[in-house]
């Protein structure tokens, strides 16, 4: 009876320890739109990564459970705020909950990788990007008081991006070696903007209109402080689906030293 004790409180706390381990993640292959990937010896890299990128952009922009992409148009950014302190403007704006369409319509242009330094140059571009959602905004424009919440709708047209990272070798319990991706930026350009608040001052029309006008002719003022929000947002989605993926295809099968026959 005492040997049968035993082996049930040994079994008992095999199960325990085995249960309490972290669960393995899956090792998967490429997904089937970026094909074969690139070799890392591929001495033409800068070219493959353009024609595997390129075409999946799209694909990955609606979501792929299987490698924990969530849907990407429209992406919603948490929170955008405008901090504007000049002499002739001086507002406060915010919109939480921002969605922004168009991503799918993204050009990937050219890319720079060095292996030796561990970075890598993406550069793209974008016809038009839209976003919307609500707002609140309070402060002072020309000595005037502006005030109002409701519907914010912008329009960004003619981006050039910049997404910018470097990465180092992890090797997991399972043996296998995979990329994780470091530092990263999004720095981006835009060549005009427009913006629309609705409801400003308490839905009067003339004035909402007059503001709206100087708004709009004063939209680089507004874009300086709307880039770094947006830069941030969308660096850290960048990094986030790229890491996702980096997760659970190893770094031979993401990179191997030859195309696969």
């Amino acid at each position: 009876m005492t040997a049968v004790r035993t082996l049930l409180a040994f079994s008992a706390c095999v199960v325990a320890v085995y249960g309490a381990l972290p669960k393995a993640q899956p090792v998967l292959q490429l997904p089937s739109y970026v094909g074969k990937g690139c070799s890392r010896n591929d001495p033409n890299i800068n070219e493959c990564v353009i024609r595997v990128g390129a075409p999946a952009i799209k694909k990955v922009t609606q979501g792929d459970p299987k490698y924990r992409i969530p849907k990407l148009d429209p992406l919603v950014v948490d929170e955008i705020k405008v901090q504007q302190g000049t002499r002739q403007v001086g507002l406060s704006l915010s919109c939480k909950k921002c969605l922004l369409h168009g991503l799918q319509n993204t050009k990937f242009i050219r890319a720079k990788v060095d292996w030796d330094k561990r970075t890598c140059d993406w550069f793209l571009t974008l016809d038009k990007m839209r976003i919307n959602g609500k707002y609140n905004v309070s402060g002072q424009v020309l000595l005037l008081p502006i005030v109002g919440n409701g519907d914010m709708e912008m329009e960004l047209r003619d981006l050039k991006f910049e997404y910018k990272y470097d990465w180092y070798y992890e090797k997991k319990d399972n043996g296998l070696v995979y990329v994780v991706i470091d530092n990263s930026t999004f720095p981006f350009d835009v060549n005009f903007m427009t913006i629309s608040l609705e409801n400003l001052f308490n839905g009067d029309k003339l004035l909402g209109g007059n503001m709206n006008t100087f708004l709009n002719e004063n939209w680089r003022e507004i874009l300086k402080d709307l880039r770094p929000a947006l830069s941030k947002s969308l660096a850290a989605l960048t990094k986030s689906i790229l890491q996702n993926m980096a997760n659970v295809v190893p770094y031979d099968v993401m990179f191997p030293e030859k195309y696969p026959l």
